[in-house]
């Protein structure tokens, strides 16, 4: 074998993990070889690889394009892992990973007729490769019939051609985020009893992320069909592996998540290949993840042109050019009899020629529609029957009417009971909710009903469950994730705010996730659990934002954002779980869409007050002490937020000329503040007074009930108020 010395990173002694496997090295001699055809096969498609980042290098280089990552030296991982792909596995990418993307959608035989022997022992990729590649060189250059249409940068995009068995999920610029996304593409598999796998690559350096343990804890105890590939090039960006982590190998982690774990040359793609087929066979069997760790040689900066390359000694660069691994598998070619030099030349030169008619011709390709960027449609995902950009709502199965009034709490059980007895692919993740019933017991009963597959219990991995849920609803599922308290959705932030709310957005492909988020004060539960931070998601596109204050409203609501094609972030109030009641009618139509329209809950002439969840029941009360006086103040409820209507807002102001938002939130960046610029901005022209807002002092809920209660906007202030912009 040939050797590929790096001192940098020597063999170390095996480590059995809690299975009895072992972290360990291999190489090409522990394996057996490929045979000819198949071997060839393997060289066309690293050559392909070197050849597509040669000529976007060359781009870059002259001004033709602003940005590029280079793959070179990567596609020996990259190529020799998707070989062990079959359609129907989902492939997670980075931005050195287009090895992996060429071989997976490709057909070697579209592309170049009678240059490889027959039976090559990999069935064909069925749909049109080339046309594959004219919309995957469109997706580089920001065309329109780039996979994304120019809303996505070069590997950002994803890819779904079911027909075919592409399932294509690419990269954020949060590294690591996609680990968790990825296991829950494997969660769905196993869900569905599918033996597909899931495979994520990652960099060494985003193994220090949170995410890297999140999901990769999480696929273990679950035993997914999930393999994660860690791209270890001994630099991230600029920084040394001495400075990132401690441990000998980070193939030795997998021991402390009871998994195998293997340290692979990746400059040697069959080596690679074996590896993953063992990894690859574990999981099809049921038997869980694996973790790789392909030890690669750092041939370019972390992107062209930013010097982060100068950081790397010349020494090492010298070691790893002279085992640049398309080098090392030609002269294993020759050397081993498969081919000679002048084979190596023709598909050289065929490669080279490929890119460049398919370059050329993505060059002179449509730009993006620019009138499409004035359409909110881009950014989620439209409930109806018709359009690719579409999910069809399943109908609803009616149940008995309530005869007596249930509580908001019981409503949302409900309305979650009924959502999974109506529609198999609703499943529930969260702390605590299978056997315990929820922190609330608002679960209590539904794994006896519905069983472990479909009510999760989760370790405490908010980001991780968050992703997951990602992951499984972009493959048909619609996860309900718990939150166990509002406040804990801080440690999934990213995972919603960037992955889940933009996915549609970058991708096409519905999200029909819901957050639930049992959040609000009232009950002195202190600064960590009764915090209203429905703001911090009002100003994310791509997200719908639920808050209902009344029980029937629950009930109807969830059910629908369960039916939203969306992620819904469902806020439900404490404080109202066991003190609202209404009836509860599930024969009545399921909203089609969540839509932010103003619900009138009392008719006035003298002054408008807008509200939402708790605090629409305050600005009733006050609306009742305020008639009294003679002063009829009409009271609108938004029990949706996101996305906002503000017809019935508008109309009731231009009524009324006055107006008053009160939220239980922080006043300074509250959403009482933008309705204002709302109001202000549509109906300026009918106020005859300053708009007033009553809403939480700037400070986090304090524990004591008398000190919350000083704080949480009050009938009386609400009366003050009112009062005093009718006098003004």
């Amino acid at each position: 074998m040939e050797q590929h010395s790096d001192p940098l990173h020597t063999p170390h002694a095996a480590i059995s993990s809690a299975e009895g496997s072992a972290s360990r090295r291999s190489d090409s001699r522990t394996t057996s070889r490929l045979d000819r055809p198949a071997r060839l096969e393997m060289h066309l498609f690293l050559r392909l690889a070197r050849e597509w980042d040669l000529r976007f290098e060359k781009m870059f280089k002259t001004g033709a394009l602003s940005k590029w990552y280079s793959s070179i030296g990567n596609e020996a991982t990259t190529v020799g892992c998707a070989t062990a792909l079959e359609p129907g596995d989902a492939l997670l990418t980075l931005h050195r990973d287009s090895g992996a993307i060429l071989r997976y959608y490709l057909d070697a035989e579209q592309l170049f007729p009678g240059l490889l022997p027959k039976n090559r022992g990999r069935a064909a990729v069925a749909g049109d490769s080339r046309e594959r590649l004219h919309r995957l060189a469109c997706q580089m250059l920001g065309r329109r019939e780039g996979f994304s249409k120019g809303y996505e940068r070069s590997y950002h995009y994803s890819h779904f051609d079911e027909p075919a068995g592409l399932l294509h999920i690419g990269m954020i610029s949060h590294l690591g985020s996609k680990i968790p996304v990825a296991a829950g593409c494997a969660f769905a598999f196993r869900h569905r009893g599918s033996d597909r796998v899931a495979l994520n690559f990652i960099g060494e350096g985003a193994t220090s992320t949170g995410d890297f343990h999140e999901g990769l804890n999480m696929a273990a105890v679950w035993k997914l069909p999930f393999i994660l590939v860690i791209e270890n090039n001994r630099w991230a960006f600029s920084t040394p592996t001495h400075e990132q982590y401690a441990c000998a190998s980070l193939a030795d982690r997998a021991v402390g998540y009871g998994i195998p774990g293997h340290q692979v040359d990746g400059n040697d793609p069959e080596a690679v290949l074996a590896v993953m087929r063992t990894a690859v066979a574990r999981a099809r069997a049921g038997e869980g993840p694996t973790l790789i760790e392909a030890m690669l040689g750092r041939h370019r900066g972390h992107s062209e042109g930013d010097d982060s390359l100068t950081q790397v000694p010349e020494e090492e660069l010298g070691r790893h050019r002279a085992s640049d691994p398309l080098d090392f598998y030609e002269r294993r070619l020759i050397e081993h009899g498969d081919c000679d030099q002048e084979h190596l030349d023709t598909v050289s030169k065929r490669c080279h020629d490929l890119w460049i008619e398919v370059v050329d011709r993505a060059v002179a390709a449509p730009e993006p529609d620019f009138d499409e960027v004035r359409s909110i449609h881009a950014v989620r995902a439209v409930p109806t029957s018709t359009g690719k950009r579409s999910v069809e709502p399943k109908s609803v199965p009616a149940g008995p009417a309530t005869t007596e009034p249930v509580s908001y709490i019981d409503a949302i059980s409900r309305a979650l009971r009924d959502a999974m007895r109506a529609d198999p692919s609703v499943i529930l993740l969260g702390q605590d909710i299978a056997g315990h019933g929820g922190a609330f017991k608002i679960t209590q009963g539904f794994l006896e009903e519905f069983g472990p597959k479909r009510v999760r219990n989760t370790p405490i991995a908010e980001s991780g469950t968050i992703g997951i849920g990602v992951g499984a609803a972009m493959l048909g599922l619609k996860p309900v994730v718990e939150m166990q308290f509002a406040d804990f959705i801080s440690c999934g932030f990213n995972q919603t705010v960037n992955v889940a709310a933009k996915m549609f957005f970058r991708t096409e492909r519905p999200v029909p996730m819901v957050i639930r988020l049992p959040g609000g004060g009232g009950v002195g539960a202190g600064a960590f659990h009764s915090q209203n931070i429905e703001g911090w998601f009002l100003h994310t596109p791509g997200l719908k934002v639920v808050a209902p204050a009344f029980a029937d409203d629950a009930y109807r609501l969830l059910r629908a954002a369960i039916e939203d094609p969306n992620p819904v972030l469902f806020f439900e109030h404490k404080f109202l779980y066991r003190r609202e009641k209404g009836t509860i009618d599930p024969s009545e139509p399921i909203p089609g869409t969540l839509e932010g329209r103003g619900v009138v809950r009392r008719v006035g002439r003298d002054l408008t007050i807008v509200s939402y969840g708790w605090m629409t029941h305050r600005a009733l009360e006050a609306a009742e002490e305020l008639a009294k006086g003679g002063i009829e103040a009409e009271v609108i409820d938004l029990p949706v937020l996101a996305p906002l209507r503000d017809d019935e807002i508008l109309e009731s102001v231009r009524k009324t000329s006055r107006a008053m938002i009160v939220h239980e939130a922080t006043i300074t960046g509250g959403f009482g503040a933008e309705l204002s610029a709302r109001i202000a901005e549509g109906a300026m022209d009918s106020l005859d007074a300053p708009i007033q807002r009553i809403a939480y002092p700037d400070s986090p809920p304090p524990y004591h009930k008398g000190l919350e209660a000083a704080r949480i906007p009050s009938v009386d202030r609400i009366v003050e108020g009112a009062r005093r912009i009718i006098a003004w």
